[in-house]
């Protein structure tokens, strides 16, 4: 485990980082940089930190909220969100329960955080208040329409036409809503296609008020939902839905999410606002539960799920930017993994530059996140796909055009419906699945990894750069003595 307090070389050298965008990755770099002591400056296109237009429900996975825990904002996650304490899997059609299964206490300290359900405003707020306690500077209103790479002093150019510099411009601008220059200029310079593969899904994220689940005729089915945290997976070949409890972020009070996964007809859809009648339209044929619920629906916003490429390399070849989170490796929407694998590129951002004490460690220090986050984000979603434990997707959504990994779920949800009553509900097989999602997911740690390469590459780097500047000094010398004799 990556230690509490904070360290770094005495001979630091703290520089200027831009970061443009002011959503999770961004955020969590501010954090994550500025705690180290460098002087960072986020700029958001939106005027507010405070209040986000088309925040909903979101899920953060333990091996996030323990990086948040650690940096500080522990009391205030935990006042403003919902533990969710296991999952419930029902047929789509029927709402029928097929099984279930509760996080143990002792499995969960495992990870070192836990997994939280809360509004995605409320996150944003909440890491926004950190990066500026800590130091950085937050800027709304600041349209970017350029970036521009440069080997010492990259800069941005807002509509106004400001022009800022730094050290470092660190791309967290996303994949999704355009321009995403950061993005963009990496994929020209690579000279690799940023090919958009519909995946014929949509992605409808809801807000309900409390009294919707009152409506509800199965109070058993509300007991659970509203008193035990659990995420309420409803699932079926290519579509399905989750709900969960969450808090209004000004009231705190009780909220319910719904995640509805559907197919779209449409050819051009965009991230937006959607009618109520346009999400009753995609439940057809659905538990009639569900149905009843999203006709309370208040806030619907709607998004496309499209595939993107990851980029072949995170950091421009020709100047000092780099992409992060989204913008680097882009997730499904509404997966649990897009935020936890945002907090933990940046993580590994701040601890490497907590070393930084020479301007050319800098590329050395770029060039290594990517060398090890990439392998990283690629595996987590090799060793989640089909994995019910590792609860990211309703099972048969992700895995909707795979039949070996949609049988795997589908394994795996027989075996919490066989074995129901034994062992907690988790058979001997799923059991391997629970601690695979564990070990190998939930409980990594992005701090650590970067220690790791720091003994084992940094301080060789180190040593064979103080090795070059004594060679030089001492050539210097015995050419001043020599000198001195002739």
């Amino acid at each position: 485990m990556a230690a509490d307090w904070l360290w770094r070389t005495p001979d630091f050298l703290p520089i200027d980082f831009i970061v443009v965008g002011g959503a999770i990755s961004g955020l969590t770099a501010a954090i994550a940089l500025s705690r180290v002591g460098h002087r960072v400056t986020v700029l958001e296109v939106m005027d507010s930190f405070d209040q986000t237009p088309m925040g909903a429900g979101c899920r953060i996975p333990p091996n996030a909220s323990k990086l948040f825990y650690r940096w500080g904002m522990e009391e205030r996650l935990r006042k403003c969100s919902v533990k969710s304490r296991g999952v419930l899997f029902a047929q789509y059609s029927s709402g029928s329960v097929v099984g279930s299964h509760e996080w143990e206490e002792d499995v969960l300290e495992e990870t070192g955080g836990d997994f939280l359900l809360m509004h995605y405003s409320d996150l944003r707020r909440i890491l926004a208040e950190s990066a500026a306690e800590h130091g950085a500077v937050l800027r709304g209103g600041c349209q970017v329409v350029s970036v521009e790479p440069d080997s010492q002093r990259p800069y941005v150019t807002l509509a106004t036409g400001e022009v800022i510099t730094g050290d470092v411009i660190v791309g967290a601008d996303g994949c999704h809503v355009p321009p995403y220059h950061c993005r963009r200029i990496i994929l020209e310079a690579l000279g690799q296609e940023d090919r958009e593969k519909p995946t014929g899904m949509q992605l409808f994220n809801v807000i309900l008020p409390d009294s919707a689940l009152k409506e509800l005729e199965d109070k058993e089915l509300v007991d659970r939902l509203r008193q035990t945290g659990n995420v309420f997976t409803w699932f079926g070949p290519g579509y399905g839905a989750l709900g969960f409890p969450v808090k209004e972020p000004t009231t705190g009070e009780p909220l319910f999410t719904l995640f509805v996964y559907a197919a779209y007809k449409e050819k051009d859809l965009f991230i937006g606002h959607a009618g109520r009648e346009q999400l009753l339209q995609s439940l057809q044929g659905c538990d009639p539960r569900l149905l009843q619920l999203a006709q309370h629906a208040q806030d619907i916003i709607c998004i496309p799920m499209i595939e993107r490429p990851f980029l072949e390399d995170w950091v421009h070849p020709r100047g000092r930017i780099i992409a992060i989170g989204e913008a680097a490796h882009p997730i499904p929407a509404g997966s649990l993994y897009a935020l936890g694998m945002a907090a933990g590129d940046a993580a590994v951002l701040g601890r490497l530059f907590s070393h930084l004490h020479r301007k050319d460690q800098i590329d050395s220090f770029l060039n290594a996140i990517p060398e090890i986050r990439a392998g990283r984000v690629e595996r987590v979603l090799r060793a989640a796909a089909g994995n019910i434990f590792a609860v990211s997707l309703p099972p048969g959504v992700a895995e909707a055009r795979d039949r070996a990994l949609r049988e795997r779920a589908e394994r795996g949800i027989q075996e919490l419906a066989a074995r129901k009553g034994s062992l907690g509900g988790l058979g001997a097989e799923t059991s391997e699945e629970m601690m695979q999602a564990i070990e190998k997911i939930f409980a990594y740690d992005p701090e650590d990894e970067a220690d790791n390469w720091w003994v084992q590459w940094g301080l060789m780097q180190e040593r064979a750069a103080r090795m070059v500047v004594s060679d030089a000094v001492t050539v210097h010398v015995n050419e001043d003595l020599q000198e001195e004799s002739d």
